[in-house]
Formats: C-alpha cells, sequence, structure tokens
C-alpha cells in the first residue's frame, strides 16, 4: 500500500520492484498482478483460505445491516464474505491501491457493495462512519513508520463502540536487524496490538490463526453529556 492517495486514473509514481507483479516505492507497495497474489494465497493457505476468512468473519461480528469497511481489499476475497454476512441491508466498502483489483471487484459487486481506489494511511472516507472494520494481510505492506497513520485513520472512520479487526503474518511485521530476529522468534500479535492501542482502540482480544496473528478491538464510546 502507499501513503499518497492516487489520483484519478493513475498510479502513485513508483518504481517497479524485482517482477512487473507489485509496484514498491518508499512508502509501500502495491500489488498489481492480484489474480497471481490470489493464487499464492491459496496455496499458502494449503486449500485452507475460504475457512479461514470465514473465521475472519465471525471474529469481526459483523452484523446485518452493519456498515463493514475492509482497508487492503485487493479483488474482494474477503469483502464478499462481510457483505454476505451484512445482508441486503448492510453497507460494505473495499479499499485497495491497485485500481486493477478494484475495477475485478466492482465488476461482479452487488448493490450495498462498494470498492473505490484508496490507501489506509488516507482513506478519504467520513468521520465515524463504520460500524466494523476490517484489514487483512495489508499491514505488512506499508513501511513501519507509517502504521501508525493507518490505524489512526481506521479509527477515525470506525464509529464509537465499532470494532476493528485486523490479521496479518507476524513476523512480517517486525523490524529488522538483530531485534527483528529476536522479534520473530516469538512472533505474536503484538505489533497489532500495540498500533490499535496507540489510535485509541481498546483491545478486546487477540489469538491465532493459520498463518496469521489477529486482534479485535472497539473504539470506545464517546462519553454522554
Amino acid at each position: 500500500m502507499t501513503t499518497k492517495r492516487p489520483g484519478s486514473g493513475s498510479m502513485d509514481p513508483m518504481t517497479a520492484s524485482g517482477t512487473s507483479k507489485t509496484l514498491r516505492g518508499s512508502t509501500g507497495i502495491t500489488l498489481r498482478a492480484f489474480r497471481f497474489n490470489a493464487a499464492a494465497n491459496h496455496v499458502m493457505f494449503a486449500g485452507r483460505r475460504g475457512r479461514v476468512y470465514d473465521r475472519i468473519v465471525v471474529l469481526s461480528g459483523v452484523q446485518p445491516g452493519d456498515s463493514v469497511l475492509d482497508v487492503g481489499s485487493s479483488s474482494g476475497y474477503l469483502t464478499f464474505r462481510l457483505a454476505a454476512a451484512a445482508g441486503p441491508s448492510g453497507r460494505v466498502t473495499g479499499v485497495d491501491p491497485s485500481q486493477s483489483a478494484i475495477a475485478h471487484a466492482r465488476r461482479h459487486a452487488r448493490p450495498g457493495l462498494v470498492f473505490t481506489v484508496g490507501v489506509a494511511q488516507d482513506l478519504g472516507l467520513p468521520d465515524a462512519s463504520f460500524d466494523v472494520v476490517t484489514c487483512t494481510l495489508a499491514m505488512h505492506h506499508i513501511p513501519a513508520r507509517q502504521r501508525p497513520a493507518a490505524f489512526a485513520e481506521m479509527y477515525r472512520v470506525t464509529k464509537p463502540g465499532g470494532r476493528l479487526l485486523t490479521a496479518d503474518m507476524a513476523p512480517l511485521l517486525h523490524s529488522g536487524g538483530r531485534r527483528g530476529r529476536r522479534q520473530r522468534a516469538d512472533a505474536g500479535a503484538g505489533p497489532l496490538r500495540d498500533l490499535a492501542a496507540a489510535a485509541g482502540y481498546q483491545v478486546e482480544s487477540a489469538g491465532k490463526l493459520p498463518l496469521l496473528r489477529y486482534i479485535v478491538a472497539v473504539r470506545p464510546r464517546e462519553s454522554r453529556r
């Protein structure tokens, strides 16, 4: 993902990485070959990807009629599952910096399901507008120094009392160097927990899924006056 919001009809300026499947810049990574990425994820999860993502939907707590945001949605593999849980009265938005992935998702979207090109660090969505926010296998594409901004944006768009579920491969969230190697030896959901708490969320739970570590957090309700 990137920190700068893509302009209309154009990608953020980046340089090509080692393959044409990604764009890598100083601010993050955009996955261009989303079909290749989806196939790689299927192999990585050893055929369990659907079951893992169904569990993520359950953990997120999406209810019929909820407004839901999926950050780093790619072509919508999780987003469509969230939409099924939110039902016909729900409203679900997927955000991703990949124009090709968003175009693909839009072609398959049903009423109440919207996909938009955007980035986690500058969502461009109204304050306190979502009951549930999810971010799965996206945070590790954002440089560590930019992750607090992404969590701050997710907090901003979460309704008071709303929920955040974020999940990622823990070793990819830790820094490099000797300290990073020690952290990876005992990798957990700590980085996600710390980022969520720093943004203002109250972390309710953390746990493991196949290949992933996740947290569930809540934006505190505003005090009544």
